[in-house]
This record gives C-alpha cells, structure tokens and sequence, in this order.
C-alpha cells in the first residue's frame, strides 16, 4: 500500500514540477494497473519506397514503474553485415522529469549477437543502464537502415504482458508501384486506428491498458493486438524475392535459396547408396540416411548468409559434420535425391507455444526448418538437428501446426503431425510391498509413448546422479526413499520408452497407534493446482492431451489387515476424465488403478475456475490412504 501511496504522490507532483513533457505527469493513471512500465509516446518512421535501402527512425518514451519493467525500455538496436545503426542515443529523467542521464553512441556496448550460435553475423549495440530509484523515463532515438527490405518489423503497440501503451504510431512510406500489404490481428476492443494514403500507411494506438499473465493462456500472439507487414517484391541481400502467394514463394526459395548447393562427394554418394542397397521402400531407405546423418553430424546454429535464410552447402556439411537446423535439413534431403527418395524442406515456427505460418499472408516467416518425406496423402516429419530423436518423432517443439513445405510445384501450407490424446500414453504398472516397519520396496515399470516420450527418452544419457536426481524431482512427494538399480529400453521403432525402477522407501506409511495410513498411489500424485484468478481475461489453455493408467500391486505384512476400502471415484469434465479403483485380491493384497485422461483444447474464460476444481479434486482422491490395521487376533 505504501509503494501504491508513492506512485499516487509522484503522479501528482510531476505536474508541479516538470520542465518538460518527460515526466509521470504525462501518463494517465489507469495505465499503471498491472503494469511493470508505460509506453508514453512513441513514433516509429519506416521508408521501405527504396527496396535496397529501407531506413527505420524511431522515437520511444518509456516509464518504467519499477524493477520487473527494466528490460522493457529496449535500448538497443541490432544490424549486420548489410545494415547499419546510423544514430542512436538515450536520455533518462526522473520522475519529476529532471534529466539524470544521457547517453551517444559511443557509450554503447557493440557486441555479435551470437547466443547459442557458433557464428552469426548479426550483431547488438545496447546499453545497460542501473537505476538509482525508482520510477524514471528513458528515452530512446534511433536511426537504422538495412538493405534487406524482406524483413518489416510486425507492430506490437504492446510487446509484453505488464505493459501498457499510451501512444504508439507506426508510419511507413512505399513505392505505390509495390504496396505494402498487411493483415490486422486483435484490434477488435482496443482504440487503434488505420490510415491509408497512396503511399502510407499509419498505425496509431492509444490507451492500451497492460495484459495481466495469467496462467494456462493462449500464446499472446493469439491475443495481443499486433499487425503483419510484407511486400509482395523485396531484396534479401541483394537477391529480389516474390512473395504475392505461397506457391511462387516456394517457387523462389527453391530458385534463390535451395539451388547450387547439392553437390556431395562421391566417397559420400557410393557410401550411402550401399548403405540401402538392400532396402526396397522409401520408408526403409529414409531410416538408413537419417540414422546416417544423427551418427555423423552434430547442431551448430550458425546464421550467416541471406539472412540466415540460405542453407550451408551439402559439400561444406559434409566435410565439417556440422551445421544449423537449414543446413542439416538441407544435407538429408540431398543425401535423400541420391538414393531416390522425395523429401520436402520445411519452414516452421519451432516452440513448445504452437504457433502457425500464416496461411493467408505470404511472407517470410518461421524460425525452424524440418523435412517431409511424403507417403501418398501422408508426412513423414523429420527433425534433423538431434542426433538422438527418433525416425518420424517430432515432439511438442513442432507438432500440430501449419508449416511452408517447398514442393516441387512451389510453396504448400501443410500440418504437422497431430498427437492424439490416446498416443501421448504413459502406462505404468507396479508392485508394491509394505513392511511391518511401514517402510516400502517398490518395483516400477512405465512405458510412455506419444509426447510423454520425449521427456524421458534421454535418460540413458544422464550420469546416475543425474537420474537419481532426476527421480528426486519427479517424486518429490516421497519423503526421502533410495534408488536400488533401474534399466532403461528406447525401442525408437515404435517410439517408446521404459523404464524399470526398484527402490526403497523408508517410512512410508504413516503410523497411527500401531496401525498405518497408507496410500497406494506411490507414483502418480498430482499436487498442481494452478493459481486462483479473479475475474481471468483470457481463455483457458491446455497444450496437450495425454493419458496416464496405473496400476499398483499392494502386498501389505501377514499380521495387518486391511480395515475398509475407499469407494472408487470417477470425475467427468470437459477438460477430461479421472477414475480410481480400490479392489482387495486376497487377505494380503490389494489392486489400485488410476486412469486420468487430460484433453487438449481452449475453453472460455469462465471456465478456468472449473479447471481448477478438477484439478483440485484429483490432488485430493490422489492422497486417498486406506488404514492397515494390525491384526490382533
């Protein structure tokens, strides 16, 4: 309440104070609601009428209201070979709008934008500003101008979750001979406005209230207001490209991008095609040159080139045994040509968070590449920068989305595979035995398939710490047990992963007198509950459908008997389907089962609490204990 009174303080004393307009006297009071900083004015100027020289001015007044909001200021500007940051500055000011800081491009740290890459030719200029106090005003000037006019920045009036706008205007002037295209999302509800001239276009939003995160959301670009800019005519170094429809799209990556680059060394050619020289199907073929490539070549991201857009030649990958996700893509195809077997390059978004090439707007998009190889009406989708992933298994990183797919008759929008609930399967199966002491030696078997494969297929990799580690984690419900010996089966033909685990839990069954609590449900207790909304804005998200069956052999000591069983318990949702069993085999012995159905899928707002209880329902029977008592007679 006190940081709340402060703000209120500050607002108002601006307005005293302020010489100039930098200052919270400007910004009105409703856009700090959930806001970490507050976009007060900005004015981006971009001239794409010269399609080898495309300038970029920019003009960005940021608050930033505390901590969280430091990153929001942006204060840099990246360029490469074939583009330039021509000026560049920044200026701070108090909350009372006096300046306490500015800085030239001289004082900007100029490094290679390099990540995770082994070489890029992208580099940042930024600048890393400390604040003493909290809130300031930084303001930011730019000038840019980049030969590559393929690449428009989209406009984001808000970036991020916990920023609001107050004014963001986006002007961009062109070659009415080459008009820009661009396609509106999620304006609907928000004060933006559209203006359009022969040869401009104006973007300008006012008042655009911060995005609180909410847990279980769409991806924001689902939602966040943004606009998708192109030009149907474009250079990218240097090289003209077309983009009016995805056919000629693909027609030109195949043309510009994907020519001249296939050539292979004949050692190479004579190895391969003996390699399936007795393999009479695509399919067989395929899975010899794929295992081929995860045995020879290794992920480098190196992002040289067209805009990083221009595969590494097969020959260069070929002698190095390296490359990025184009250039492997790209070497299996052409290892692929020489044996006869068809195969598509493949660009796509690659992230856990779903995202689509738009279909209906034709431009380069996507950050990943992959391979199809078709199979009559099917793809077969390959992922050829791990050395370790299965033939035909993609995972979560790129499944069930749109993806550009290079044919020989141009550029198709195609989906990627669609996991179904049923194919995302864990199904374990244990056998319990309870000691008079009320410790616990357990055996546990699970094999997972679908996109529960691939949280565990690489556990051969890990050290035994790591996967006791691991374990650890996992159960982190069990207080404290010890892993006596596991074994590990991949069958990477059907894609499924087991898993044989013994271990001992000390302490188990919680004592009651000199009877025992005891809960069956060793392995599977979800203790998740998301976090409570009040009055949620987004919709409901859940990423994927899976299936998890257990069920667990309960051996209990020859002096206890087993007092009442649990009633079974079904829950039936829209969200999915819970079920548990209690069923006693003998004097000694009990049968647990558990089988939760989770469905993918996107519900309205309202429905989030609804979640919540199911979710809240399944943590409680999943604690279900049943009493041992011990038999007296």
């Amino acid at each position: 309440m006190e940081k709340i009174y402060c703000l209120l303080f500050l607002l108002c004393s601006a307005h005293v104070f302020a010489q100039n307009d930098y200052s919270l006297a400007s910004i009105n009071l409703g856009l700090t609601e959930y806001a970490n900083s507050v976009l007060i004015d900005e004015l981006v100027e971009v001239d794409v009428t010269n399609l080898d020289k495309v300038t970029t001015k920019t003009r960005r007044v940021v608050a930033v209201l505390n901590k969280m909001g430091n990153g929001d200021a942006k204060l840099f500007e990246y360029y490469n070979d074939n583009s330039k940051v021509k000026r560049i500055n920044v200026r701070i000011y108090d909350a009372l709008g006096k300046q306490i800081a500015r800085y030239k491009k001289k004082d900007f740290i100029d490094v290679s934008r390099t990540g995770n890459a082994m070489y890029m030719d992208f580099r940042v200029l930024y600048k890393n500003y400390t604040p003493t106090a909290y809130p300031y005003i930084v303001v930011f000037e730019s000038e840019t101008e980049t030969g590559d006019s393929a690449f428009i920045d989209s406009w984001f009036p808000l970036d991020g979750y916990a920023e609001s706008t107050q004014k963001s205007v986006l002007k961009l002037k062109f070659n009415p001979a080459n008009p820009l295209k661009y396609m509106a999302n999620n304006l609907d509800g928000h004060d933006i406005t559209i203006t359009e001239t022969q040869d401009e276009l104006t973007f300008t939003a006012t008042n655009i209230k911060a995005f609180r995160y909410e847990e279980h959301s769409p991806s924001k670009i689902n939602f966040f207001p943004n606009v998708r800019l192109g030009l149907d005519a474009f250079k990218l170094k240097g090289t003209l490209g077309i983009g009016t429809n995805w056919q000629d799209f693909g027609k030109w990556m195949s043309t510009s991008l994907l020519s001249g680059i296939d050539e292979l060394p004949d050692g190479t050619l004579a190895r391969v095609k003996s390699l399936v020289a007795n393999e009479n199907t695509n399919e067989g073929k395929a899975r010899k040159i794929y295992q081929y490539v995860q045995d020879k070549v290794r992920y480098i991201s190196i992002q040289i080139g067209i805009g990083g857009w221009k595969p590494m030649p097969a020959l260069e990958v070929d002698k190095l045994s390296y490359g990025d996700c184009k250039a492997l893509t790209y070497y299996t195809k052409t290892l692929l040509d020489a044996v006869g077997v068809p195969s598509y390059y493949t660009v796509i978004y690659g992230d856990t968070d779903e995202r689509d090439i738009t279909a209906d707007f034709t431009s380069l998009q996507g950050n990943h590449v992959i391979l199809g190889i078709p199979d009559g009406e099917e793809i077969t989708w390959l992922e050829c920068t791990s050395q370790d992933t299965p033939y035909g298994y993609i995972g979560s990183f790129t499944d069930d989305r749109d993806a550009l797919v290079i044919t020989p008759e141009g550029g198709k929008i195609m989906h990627t595979k669609i996991y179904e609930t049923e194919e995302s399967l864990q199904n374990t199966s244990a056998k319990v035995k309870v000691n008079a002491d009320g410790s616990v030696l357990a055996n546990f078997e699970s094999t997972s398939e679908g996109l529960q494969y691939e949280d565990k297929f690489l556990l051969p990799k890990k050290k035994t710490d790591e996967i006791d580690a691991y374990y650890k984690n996992r159960w982190g419900h069990i207080n404290g047990f010890s892993i006596d010996g596991f074994e590990f089966k991949d069958d990477r033909e059907q894609i499924a992963f087991t898993e044989n685990v013994t271990l001992t839990i000390p302490n188990y069954a919680n004592p009651v007198g000199g009877d025992y609590l005891f809960c069956a449900n060793i392995f599977s207790q979800n203790s998740y509950i998301p976090p409570r909304i009040e009055t949620r804005n987004q919709n409901l998200y859940i990423g994927y459908g899976y299936l998890d069956i257990d069920t667990v052999e309960v051996e209990i000591p020859a002096n206890f008997i087993i007092d009442v069983l649990p009633e079974s318990s079904v829950l039936e949702t829209k969200f999915g389907k819970y079920e548990i069993d209690f069923s006693k085999t003998s004097e000694n012995n009990l049968l647990y089962s558990r089988k939760l159905r989770i469905e993918k899928g996107e519900y309205p707002p309202a429905e989030y609490e609804s979640y919540r209880a199911f979710l809240r329902s399944i943590a409680r029977l999943d604690k279900t204990k049943i009493l041992l008592k011990q038999n007296t007679n």
